[in-house]
């Protein structure tokens, strides 16, 4: 009975979540331009529901990671309790991944970008570091997946 509910409501969630991203892609793709008069650069497209499409984008992030925290502390805890070995070996995941953090964002520049038609407060280096940190670091895990895609076959045992 519980398997078939939690079934359910990630089905019902996963359903829920491609109809509206559907929605907002359409609105974004097919919604039209923005006013002359609201247009930041005269010369440039700009669509009319680009911010609904952010704002999407930042509501999936962070749920995702509050989620994603929240079951993490959810099973340390609990892998705590079960094999406190194991437990600390997610710890160093955790650890790993805030070290890549780290080290991405030292890497990152923070010299300012010429945007045309800009004059917002974001092109700062601290937000520039921060931009260059989330990219660095999904260059980096996309890089091991693929590897992993690739090399993981070879290194593993067929039962």
């Amino acid at each position: 009975m519980a398997v078939t509910k939690i079934h359910r409501t990630s089905r019902l969630t996963l359903i829920t979540t491609i109809i509206v991203s559907l929605i907002v892609l359409g609105l974004f793709f097919f919604g039209g331009q923005a006013p002359e008069h609201e247009k930041i650069g005269a010369d440039l497209a700009q669509p009319a529901f680009t911010d609904i499409l952010l704002y999407w984008m930042y509501a999936l992030l962070v749920i995702t990671i509050v989620v994603l925290i929240a079951f993490s502390i959810v099973d340390f805890a609990r892998g705590l309790k079960e094999n406190p070995k194991k437990a600390l070996s997610g710890l160093y995941a955790i650890l790993a991944l805030a070290a890549l953090f780290i080290g991405s964002y030292v890497i990152g520049d923070g010299t300012l970008l010429s945007i045309p038609g800009y004059e917002g407060t974001d092109n700062v280096p601290s937000v520039l570091k921060m931009t260059d940190m989330w990219l660095y670091s999904m260059y980096f895990m996309l890089v091991i997946t693929i590897l992993a895609i690739f090399i993981m076959p070879f290194v593993t045992r067929k039962k």
